[in-house]
């Protein structure tokens, strides 16, 4: 019983993939991938999807400490080391 049941799932499958081989003949690009070549990129005067403006581009390392030196003279990062009670 058990052969009968794999021969018969093994035929069912090699007919769907088959079948959608036939589906998606070789060479045609899909909707999405001829999107993304005629895209021009992102729009300069974006939102974020909290409805900030968008930034684009990261931080630079004179930022990051800046803001670091700021947090720790303010008491942010105190506040932050208690809350999650880090070492």
């Amino acid at each position: 019983m058990k052969t009968i049941s794999l021969v018969a799932g093994g035929l069912l499958c090699a007919c769907v993939w088959h079948a959608n081989a036939q589906d998606n003949p070789a060479g045609t690009t899909t909707t999405a991938q001829a999107g993304a070549v005629t895209s021009e990129g992102p729009d300069v005067a974006a939102t974020s999807m909290s409805g900030g403006p968008a930034m684009m581009h990261g931080k630079t390392r004179a930022e990051v400490y800046q803001e670091l030196v700021r947090s720790q003279q303010d008491g942010e990062a105190a506040r932050i080391q208690e809350l999650y009670k880090g070492n």
